[in-house]
């Protein structure tokens, strides 16, 4: 039986171009691009060419690109790396603002920080998931260094009002006569569908992931808008403009690069595509299993990801029934997912903790049908009455 993968938000299969670059780059480019001969130049000269492509879907300038390990990496150096920035310059009671539902490595960056004397604010959203613009305002103070508010959450897809934000963070810097704060926001999860020209969004900081855009895993990116001052959080080495020390991947770069030009080259057409199976999904599920409700909002979320709740079924035993039968999903973030205890995304938008044991995320991607929504719909709504009737008779137990 054909598997089916509904788990892209945590990692997507790398594209075929992406690939296929990657290996003839490897093969053609063996040289460490900081070395001054031809090997080195030719490898360096690639390099910078896959800087270039990734800055120019950004509608940014190639020294702005700051390649790192992933994601995680990415956002620990914005985080951390603003707020040691921000102390050098005097600032000695710095402010960080993060929004309650953020990606683990930024909550708990901010977590760190927080053990170090920084004070940090977390930005509440509602229902949908959706921060409230005016809550910022109120947050901001005269040492507030960093927001840092998420493009479009890993978990149940929700798009945060990212221009709104800009014009928050950039009327308090008039306000108060600074640089600060800056505006980071993590996209790992907006390059496959949504804008990423950072000039519209207004931002000063950007994540981007290769392993969530059909490019290979083990490297990601940071947007650094020029005249941002943001201290490297490791040390060894003058690469990637003194910001990050190591001998650059070249190959994995450029699979970066291809795969993150590929998907913002058809994100209307496949955004339009996976909405309407995702929709689908949605409608048969709740047609067929009672007690199920979606989590955040359809309207404002991501194309591709779908969260339900299902009253009664803990989300653990539902994700390894649907992969015994053939389906991939996830009950958390894939971040969380080896760790106990409700999802901090769920409980933030208003479920309480009971409701959101049987949370299922379902990520589509550039495999998924319409043929296999209707066998995971089926699926589920043959399973979740069987893990109900299993609970209840240990319950009577």
């Amino acid at each position: 039986m054909k598997r089916i993968y509904l788990d892209n938000a945590a990692a997507t299969p790398i594209g075929a171009k992406s690939l296929s670059t990657m290996v003839a780059t490897t093969k053609k480019f063996p040289g460490n691009p900081s070395g001054i001969h031809k090997e080195g130049r030719d490898a360096r000269a690639f390099l910078e060419r896959s800087r270039g492509q990734v800055a120019g879907v950004l509608f940014a300038r190639p020294d702005e690109i700051v390649f790192t390990s992933g994601a995680t990496e990415a956002n620990n150096m914005a985080v951390i790396g603003v707020v040691h920035s921000a102390r050098t310059r005097g600032i000695m009671n710095p402010h960080v603002i993060v929004s309650a539902i953020e990606h683990p490595s930024v909550l708990e960056a901010a977590l760190y920080l927080k053990s170090s004397g920084v004070r940090v604010d977390y930005l509440p959203v509602d229902s949908r998931g959706l921060v409230n613009t005016k809550e910022i305002r109120k947050l901001i103070t005269p040492e507030t260094v960093l927001v840092s508010v998420m493009y479009a959450n890993n978990e149940i897809g929700t798009i945060e009002p990212i221009i709104d934000i800009a014009k928050e963070v950039r009327h308090a810097r008039k306000v108060n006569g600074s640089v600060y704060p800056y505006f980071h926001t993590d996209a790992a999860q907006a390059g496959n569908y949504l804008d990423m020209n950072v000039l519209k969004l207004g931002v000063d900081l950007m994540t981007l992931s290769s392993g969530k855009t059909y490019g290979p895993r083990g490297i990601g990116a940071l947007f650094v808008k020029r005249m941002v001052e943001m201290c490297p959080l490791m040390h060894g080495g003058g690469h990637e403009g003194n910001r990050r020390p190591g001998t650059e991947p070249v190959a994995l770069a450029v699979g970066f690069s291809v795969a993150l030009k590929e998907s913002q080259s058809i994100r209307e057409k496949e955004s339009s595509r996976l909405q309407k199976l995702r929709d689908t999904l949605a409608t048969k599920i709740l047609k067929k299993v009672s007690g199920a409700s979606v989590n955040g909002s359809l309207e404002h979320g991501l194309p591709n990801i779908l969260n339900i709740s299902f009253d009664g079924v803990e989300s653990e035993a539902l994700v390894l029934y649907l992969d015994a039968a053939g389906i991939a999903v996830s009950g958390k973030s894939a971040c969380r997912s080896s760790t106990s205890g409700p999802s901090h995304v769920i409980l933030a938008v208003g479920e309480s903790a009971d409701m959101q044991v049987g949370s299922i995320r379902f990520s589509l991607g550039s495999d998924t049908k319409s043929e296999d929504i209707a066998r995971v719909a089926n699926e589920v709504s043959r399973i979740v009455p069987l893990l109900r009737e299993a609970q209840a008779q240990s319950d009577q137990v």
